[in-house]
C-alpha cells in the first residue's frame, strides 16, 4: 500500500499538508516544517504561544498531554492573539516621544488629545483606555520605552505584526501575520513557519513532559511577571478575535533529539536562582542547537550513516587544524539534508511498487496515482510531462529546488543565530561558539562542579561536540593533537573569563554553574 509517510513514522493527521505542498518529501523526514525565515527566537515564541493557549483554554487539562489516543499524531487547533493595539503603540507610533518632550503642549490633557489625533483614525475611541490607566502622559511614555526595550531582534526591519517581545509572560506572546488592505489578517506563515509547532510536539512526545509542564507553567507562562503586567496595562480589555491555526506534522513518535531538547529545557528551567527574565535566551540557543542536531540526525538516519561530529573551534592561529576539520564537518552537515532527499527518490525509483506501476497497461495513470499518494505530487495543466520513467528524477528536482531555498539553509542560518558558527569572507563558515552559547551549555549540563575534562566528555556524549584534545584524538585520529590541545586551553580560558571555570590548588580545573550553587 502506498503511504505518504516513511516506515516507523506516524500517519499525518490530515492529507491537506501533502496537497498544500509541491512535493511532500522533505516533510516525511523532518516534519512540516522547518524554514530559514523562522529564526530560533521565533521558533521559541511560536511554541510558547501554543503552550500558553493550552494553558489558558479550559477545554484542555494539560499543556503536554503526549500523543493522541491510540498513539496517533496530535491533532488540535490553537489560537494566538494578534495584539494589534499593543503593536501599534510599540512599533507603529512615532509621536509619543515628541509629544512628551515638547513644551508646546502644556497639560497632560492636551498631550493626550494631540496623541489621539496623530495615532490614526478614531484614535481616542481605540486608545482612550490608556488615558484612564496612566495619570500622566510622561508615565505612559516611560512604560512604552521600557516595553520597547524587550523587543527581540529589534535590528531587523519587519512589519509591525512580525515584531515580537521577549517571552516573559502570556500577555507578551502574539500571533505573527500579514495585514491586507482591509486590515484583515493574512496568516501567511512567513515567520511563524510551523517550526515552533514541531518544537512543541517534540517536547510533548518526550519522556520528560510530565516534569516539564509545571516548570513551563510557573516560569515561562506566569501572569505574575512585572513585564507581563506592563504589557497588559498597554492593551485594552476587549481585543480583536484571536487567529486560529492547525498543528503541523512531526513524523517520528519518539527520537533522541526530542529527549535532548526536553532535558536541556528541564535543566535550565530547574535553576530556581536563574531569574525568569534570563530564561528565554539560553532556551533559544539550546533549542536552536537541538533543531540543528535533529536535522543532522534525521538526515543520517535516512542515509543509513552516523552523523558527523561538531568540532568547536576557538578561533586562533594555534587552532588552524581544528578550523579545517570544523569547516569540513559543517559542509558535510549542510549537504546531508540534500543527499537524503536524493537518496529517498532513488529508493522510490527502485521500489517494487514503482516498478509494478510502470508495468501496468495504463502506466501513465498508474504512475500519476502513485506519485500523488506517495508525494502529494500532481501535474499542472500547463506542465510539460515527461515519460513516467522520468517522474522520480523530476520529483527529486522539484523537491531539491524547494529544499535549497528553505530547509537547506536552516543549519547554517541557525548555527549563526545561536552563536554556534562564524562566517568569514573568503574562509567560509565553520563551528565556533559564542560566549552566549557556552554559557547556555554550562547551564544545561552542569550541576555540581565537574572537572573540565568531564564537561568536555559530556558535550561529546550529548551533542557530538568535539572541543578538547582527548575526544579530538579519539574522533579524528589523523588530526593534529597539538591544535586540539590548544583549542582546549583556549576554551578553558574563555570559560574562566565568564566566571564558569575555576582552578583549585591541585591545578585541577572545575566547571561551575553559579545558579545551581547559589541554590545549594
Amino acid at each position: 500500500m502506498v503511504k505518504n509517510y516513511l516506515e516507523g513514522a506516524l500517519e499525518p493527521p490530515t492529507e491537506q499538508f501533502a496537497k498544500g505542498t509541491d512535493v511532500w518529501l522533505e516533510q516525511q523526514v523532518w516534519g512540516h516544517r522547518l524554514y530559514n525565515d523562522q529564526t530560533p527566537w521565533f521558533l521559541l515564541l511560536e511554541a510558547l504561544g501554543i503552550m500558553s493557549f493550552r494553558s489558558a483554554d479550559k477545554n484542555f487539562d494539560r499543556i503536554l498531554p503526549g500523543l493522541g489516543e491510540g498513539g496517533k499524531h496530535e491533532r488540535f487547533s490553537y489560537s494566538l492573539a494578534p495584539r494589534r493595539e499593543l503593536r501599534t503603540v510599540l512599533f507603529k507610533d512615532r509621536h509619543i516621544d515628541e509629544i512628551a518632550n515638547s513644551d508646546e503642549f502644556g497639560s497632560d490633557n492636551t498631550r493626550w488629545t494631540k496623541w489621539f489625533e496623530r495615532i490614526g483614525t478614531n484614535g481616542e475611541a481605540k486608545f482612550g483606555y490608556l488615558k484612564e490607566r496612566f495619570t500622566r502622559f510622561s508615565s505612559f511614555r516611560n512604560a512604552v520605552v521600557l516595553l520597547r526595550s524587550a523587543e527581540i531582534e529589534s535590528g531587523r526591519k519587519r512589519r509591525a505584526t512580525s515584531r515580537h517581545l521577549a517571552p516573559r509572560g502570556p500577555a507578551m506572546l502574539a500571533a505573527d501575520f500579514g495585514e491586507k488592505k482591509t486590515e484583515k489578517a493574512d496568516k501567511d506563515r512567513r515567520f511563524f513557519s510551523r517550526g515552533g509547532e514541531l518544537l512543541y510536539m517534540m517536547l510533548n512526545r518526550s519522556s520528560l513532559r510530565d516534569s516539564l509542564e509545571p516548570l513551563i507553567e510557573n516560569r515561562l507562562l506566569t501572569e505574575d511577571s512585572r513585564w507581563n503586567g506592563l504589557a497588559k496595562v498597554l492593551q485594552p480589555q476587549e481585543q480583536d478575535a484571536p487567529l486560529d491555526f492547525d498543528l503541523g506534522y512531526l513524523p517520528l513518535p519518539s527520537h533522541r533529539a526530542y529527549e535532548r531538547i526536553a532535558q536541556d529545557w528541564f535543566n535550565v528551567l530547574s535553576l530556581s536562582e536563574l531569574p525568569d527574565d534570563n530564561l528565554p535566551e539560553p532556551l533559544m540557543r539550546l533549542t536552536g542547537f537541538g533543531i540543528i542536531r535533529y536535522m543532522i540526525e534525521r538526515a543520517a538516519e535516512a542515509l543509513g550513516s552516523e552523523p558527523p561530529p561538531i568540532p568547536l573551534d576557538m578561533v586562533s592561529t594555534s587552532t588552524v587544524g581544528v578550523k579545517r576539520i570544523s569547516q569540513d564537518c559543517f559542509r558535510r552537515h549542510r549537504d546531508m539534508t540534500r543527499t537524503a532527499i536524493e537518496r529517498l527518490t532513488e529508493e522510490f525509483a527502485a521500489s517494487a511498487e514503482w516498478k509494478a506501476a510502470l508495468e501496468m497497461p495504463h502506466k501513465v495513470r498508474a504512475a500519476n496515482e502513485i506519485v500523488e499518494k506517495r508525494f502529494g505530487f500532481t501535474w499542472g495543466d500547463s506542465d510539460q510531462r515527461p515519460e513516467p520513467e522520468q517522474y522520480p528524477e523530476h520529483i527529486a528536482r522539484e523537491a531539491l529546488e524547494d529544499h535549497d531555498q528553505h530547509l537547506g539553509r536552516v543549519i547554517g542560518f541557525y548555527a549563526e543565530q545561536i552563536g554556534l558558527a562564524v562566517a568569514v569572507r573568503g574562509a567560509g563558515r565553520w563551528y565556533a561558539a559564542s560566549d552566549g552559547l557556552l554559557e547556555a551549555l554550562v547551564l544545561a549540563n552542569v550541576r555540581e562542579p565537574v572537572e573540565f575534562e568531564t564537561f568536555l566528555r559530556t558535550l561529546w556524549d550529548r551533542y557530538g561536540i568535539v572541543a578538547g584534545s582527548e575526544v579530538g584524538r579519539e574522533t579524528f585520529k589523523a588530526a593534529n593533537y597539538g591544535h586540539f590541545k590548544a583549542n582546549q586551553r583556549l576554551l578553558e580560558e574563555r570559560l574562566r573569563v565568564l566566571g564558569l571555570v575555576h582552578r583549585l590548588s591541585d591545578d585541577c580545573a572545575f566547571v561551575h554553574n553559579p545558579f545551581y550553587e547559589v541554590r545549594r
